[in-house]
This record gives structure tokens, C-alpha cells and sequence, in this order.
């Protein structure tokens, strides 16, 4: 990460931040993608009461990437999934990016193909929907796709486990329904997600930290009756 960052023009504060998103974000397929948040990123490390939310639309080839780089908080993916769900854009995958040591995120959702051509404005309205923290103010949940699928929780590594759904339905909002589950019943910190749709198959895996109150048997509990 240290050596991408000095060759990727950056002022000498970025190598105090950026490198905490680790080597699988700089080693993957986004760590191009660096230089269009790196600023944002350093100055939200710069400045602690600055809650502002980056959101960019990318264009890979023929794909369509939401790159949105935020001040890291619990329940942020539920947000940015539930304000893409809400503008009615759909996802394919998505990939998110920790810095813990500094509290950012930098996250990547996939569209899906033959939707809306997303612009600046998107952008901007998502920004606003993130920031305000409207998918996951009280009431929410009302709104949340009912999606039947197999749900079950697994150790990760010490302290963090790794929520499995797979669903035979590539139904909209399964992601946002998830982290927002997640977010509410368990009260985890979503650390990582990777969400994939084969043959109107979904596959999504949600990366996480409990409370410490919270046991892991109570969790699963919860998983099997909530999700």
C-alpha cells in the first residue's frame, strides 16, 4: 500500500491514512481507484466533525461501479445499501473496504445492468440519503423485501464472524435487507461484504464484529429467527 500511495501522487499526509485500507484493497481490481477518493479520505481523518459522504460514479468497460468513500459508523452499509435500494438501483455485487485504525470506509456496489444511466445527480442525492441516514432511521424496517433463503453464522476469526445468506431469488434490496438485519437485531459492525448473483441465484456474505454483550449462541439465534 505505501509504495502505490508514493507513486500515486499524493500529498505526505495520505501515507499517515490510506494505507489502513490494507493490501487487498491496493493488491485488488479498486485499488485504481485510490486516487479519486484519497483526498476525501485524508481530510475526513483531518478532521474529526466533518461528516461528509463522497459518492462517484464509475465506469468499468460496460459496468457501472458506486463508489462511496464515508466516515465509518455502525449501520453504514444498511445505509448506502438502503439509499441505492431506495433511488432503485440494483445490485449485482459489492465490496467494501475498511480503514479501522482511522474509522473510513470506502465501498464499491456493482449495478446491475439495463437500469437508469446513473450521473452526477444520482451521486448527489445518494450523498444526501447517506449523510441523513434515512434507510435506517426508526421505521425502516416496514419497508424491507421479505426474501426466503438460508441464513446461518460462522466464526471468522477471533471476535468477527461471517453471516451466509443464500437465496434462490435474485430479489431487489436483499443486500440492504441484510445489512439492515444486521445493523437492528444483532447490533454488529459490518467490516466487509461480497455479494454475488448467479442464475438468479444470490450469494452474500456480510463480514462482522458483535457487541460485547452479545453472545455468539445469542446471535444465532436471532440469525434464525430474523433472517
Amino acid at each position: 500500500p505505501r509504495r502505490s500511495i508514493e507513486t500515486g501522487g499524493f500529498a505526505p499526509e495520505a501515507l499517515a491514512v490510506l494505507p489502513d485500507f490494507g493490501p487487498d484493497f491496493y493488491n485488488g481490481v479498486y485499488g485504481r481507484y485510490a486516487s479519486r477518493f484519497g483526498a476525501h479520505l485524508v481530510r475526513l481523518a483531518a478532521e474529526p466533525g466533518l461528516d461528509a459522504v463522497k459518492v462517484i460514479i464509475l465506469h468499468e468497460g460496460t459496468a457501472t461501479i458506486v463508489g462511496v468513500a464515508a466516515r465509518d459508523y455502525r449501520g453504514l452499509a444498511a445505509c448506502i445499501t438502503g439509499a441505492l435500494w431506495q433511488a432503485g438501483i440494483r445490485l449485482r455485487q459489492a465490496h467494501l473496504f475498511s480503514a479501522m485504525n482511522h474509522g473510513l470506509a470506502l465501498d464499491f456496489f456493482h449495478v446491475m445492468p439495463g437500469g437508469t444511466r446513473l450521473g452526477p445527480e444520482t451521486a448527489r442525492a445518494l450523498e444526501r440519503a447517506i449523510q441523513e441516514r434515512r434507510a435506517i432511521a426508526d421505521g425502516a424496517e416496514a419497508a424491507l423485501p421479505n426474501v426466503p433463503g438460508t441464513a446461518s453464522l460462522h466464526d471468522w476469526s477471533p471476535g468477527q464472524y461471517c453471516l451466509r445468506f443464500e437465496s434462490e431469488m435474485d430479489a431487489d434490496g436483499l443486500i440492504y435487507a441484510l445489512t439492515y438485519k444486521v445493523f437492528r437485531y444483532l447490533e454488529g459492525n459490518i467490516f466487509g461484504l461480497a455479494a454475488h448473483n448467479r442464475r438468479g441465484r444470490a450469494f452474500v456474505s456480510v463480514y462482522l464484529s458483535l457487541p460485547p454483550e452479545r453472545t455468539v449462541e445469542e446471535a444465532r439465534r436471532l440469525v434464525r429467527e430474523r433472517f
